[in-house]
């Protein structure tokens, strides 16, 4: 029998790390894998330093910190774990710079999009081998008892990024990180199919930094919370123009105008697992991509494993596995100002509805933590 350890950290994002890591070692139990899990919550170093000199197949976990752990002689604490490590990133890998860098002897990465993909495959040659894998679709615990109960209008269950707040933090960088970081800018907001690797590289070419690509990107990382932030804005209020219910679920809104609007009602954050619960309840679920070009965000996994129309940028991988208008409704960035339009049009017809979730259902399997835990067999 494979053995697995699984590492559950103080959660992030509504929990959410817990969240996936329960669910996945779950699924990878299902699937005949022994599993020892370590929760921080409940162990301690103690129990930690006891993982070292023990064997597994592998040891995953999200997002991770550890590879920059060592213990009191400067050695790395994973290199005393007899198994191969899968760092599982959810973001874009130069929010994880410092943790990708550290030279295991055993390293791996799972990511979420094939452009990190990429990125890590190139500027990180020590990574062994680099593993694209969607988070996977999750049930929520309360399935919405007939679709006649589902709650009419739009849901966004995520936190408010003030677009403002960030570019003032960019404004307050030293000259040339300043010049660096809105040349990166300008050129994510000149096209917005453009990936913030390939923005970085073009500035990257123009200056004599001194610096390392991957050390460069992830000095200009505000570039892309910026652009992910007015975007995630711009998109709220044309939705919030079209005059359909909207509710959102998040913090920070009072920073923000959208509650202004009548259509709209917004409520406190919740948990990774009770939003699951609200996609339940709802018929449509807007998302955003933040930035992923060649991903797929939970979201929009979420809301049609649990029944509800996503309304959704795309991207390549969205154009590889779903049909725009078919299976979810596509919107642009390049035209938001249509939005509005495109949510009247689709949103109150209820045909489209049932049937558009249906077939997204039934494509979204493939998606599943089951699935997830198949594809992990097979990398082991």
């Amino acid at each position: 029998m494979k053995k697995i350890l699984l590492f559950q950290m103080n959660g992030i994002a509504y929990d959410s790390t817990r969240f996936f890591s329960s669910c996945l070692g779950k699924a990878l139990e299902n699937a005949g894998i022994e599993v020892t899990w370590f929760d921080f919550r409940r162990q301690t170093m103690k129990d930690l330093e006891a993982l070292c000199g023990q064997s597994f197949d592998a040891v995953i976990d999200y997002n991770s910190k550890l590879p920059g752990a060592v213990l009191d002689d400067g050695t790395p604490f994973l290199n005393h774990i007899q198994a191969p490590f899968y760092n599982y990133i959810l973001d874009h890998p130069v929010y994880h710079h410092a943790n990708l860098s550290v030279l295991l002897e055993n390293y791996h990465v799972i990511c979420i999009d094939d452009d990190h993909n990429k990125y890590i495959s190139k500027w990180y040659p020590h990574i062994k081998s680099v593993h694209t894998l969607s988070v996977g679709a999750a049930k929520a615990e309360n399935a919405v008892k007939s679709e006649q109960h589902r709650k009419e209008g739009i849901l966004f269950p995520a936190t408010y990024l003030n677009p403002r707040d960030y570019y003032e933090l960019i404004t307050a960088l030293p000259d040339s990180m300043q010049k660096y970081t809105k040349a990166v800018l300008d050129c994510l907001l000149s096209d917005t199919h453009c990936t913030f690797e390939a923005a970085a590289m073009q500035v990257y070419k123009e200056y004599d930094t001194g610096m390392t690509f991957p050390v460069f990107a992830q000095s200009n990382f505000l570039a892309d919370v910026y652009v992910r932030a007015l975007y995630r804005e711009r998109v709220l209020e044309a939705a919030a123009k079209s005059g359909l219910p909207v509710r959102i679920f998040g913090e920070k809104y009072q920073e923000s105008s959208i509650g202004e609007f009548s259509n709209v009602t917004v409520l406190p954050q919740m948990s990774y697992r009770d939003s699951l619960s609200a996609i339940a309840e709802s018929a449509f679920v807007l998302n955003v991509m933040p930035w992923f070009k060649s991903g797929i965000h939970d979201r929009v996994l979420n809301a049609m494993y649990n029944g509800a129309v996503s309304i959704t940028d795309s991207s390549s991988m969205m154009d590889t596995c779903f049909t725009p208008q078919q299976d979810y409704i596509a919107y642009s960035l390049d035209r938001i100002e249509a939005l509005p339009d495109l949510l009247n049009t689709y949103v109150p017809d209820e045909d489209f509805r049932a049937q558009t979730a249906a077939r997204a259902f039934a494509k979204v399997q493939t998606f599943t933590f089951a699935k997830q835990a198949e594809y992990i067999r097979t990398i082991l």
